[in-house]
């Protein structure tokens, strides 16, 4: 037998009615979750979590979660800060990172239009479980989120290499039109990079996703 946990632990800031959005939405769902009767929605909880059932306040903030009847953040939170917020969230066992990213979606509408909000997490195993191990990140904006997993960008780059031919090392004589050497020297001289032409040029290579650039001499 082997115990599986998801850990996270980040903060952001943001304005004091959305952190106290936050805080109430955040005690409906443990009262849902203790089967203790909630306390009066605010009107800037039914906007934010506008429920499809007039008869059940509550479901709009239920659908953002994978079981409904198990409405579990799987954290902790704490919230400091008077004008300006900083809301601080973290798990160690079942920490879950869609409700969480929704539920930050949801209530920070006017800080997430200024700058997304983003977070990390892991997942292990008390045993030495083969895929057992890995993690993911999240970003958070003002109309959608975006998830990705290590093991899916693991399973992405290599499959690049996958499909990569075999190429021939880089002339160092050859200026490449996808990253001209102009750029090149324009950072060296800002105090941008300290790395050599060819260098630059796979570094950027790896950094935009791409394949290693062409051997062919480019035409004058």
């Amino acid at each position: 037998m082997a115990d599986h946990y998801v850990q996270g632990s980040f903060a952001f800031t943001c304005t004091a009615r959305e952190s106290a959005l936050i805080e109430e939405a955040w005690q409906h769902a443990s009262d849902l979750l203790a089967d203790l009767a909630p306390g009066e929605p605010s009107a800037e909880f039914l906007a934010a979590f506008m429920p499809t059932d007039l008869a059940n306040p509550f479901n709009g903030l239920l659908e953002i979660f994978d079981d409904p009847d198990f409405p579990d953040f799987g954290a902790e939170i704490e919230i400091a800060g008077a004008a300006e917020c900083i809301v601080a969230i973290n798990g160690t066992t079942d920490f879950q990172p869609g409700p969480i990213a929704e539920l930050i979606r949801r209530c920070c509408q006017e800080s997430l239009r200024v700058a997304p909000v983003g977070f990390e997490w892991s997942y292990g195993c008390s045993r030495p479980r083969r895929d057992s191990f890995g993690g993911g990140w999240c970003a958070i904006f003002a109309d959608h989120v975006e998830f990705a997993s290590t093991q899916e960008e693991l399973a992405r780059r290599l499959g690049r290499s996958a499909v990569t031919p075999s190429v021939e090392p880089l002339d160092p004589w050859i200026d490449y039109p996808q990253y001209p050497s102009a750029d090149w020297r324009t950072e060296v001289a800002n105090g941008d990079t300290r790395l050599g032409y060819l260098d630059w040029v796979l570094a950027r290579t790896e950094a935009d996703h791409s394949v290693p650039p062409s051997m062919e001499v480019p035409s004058a």
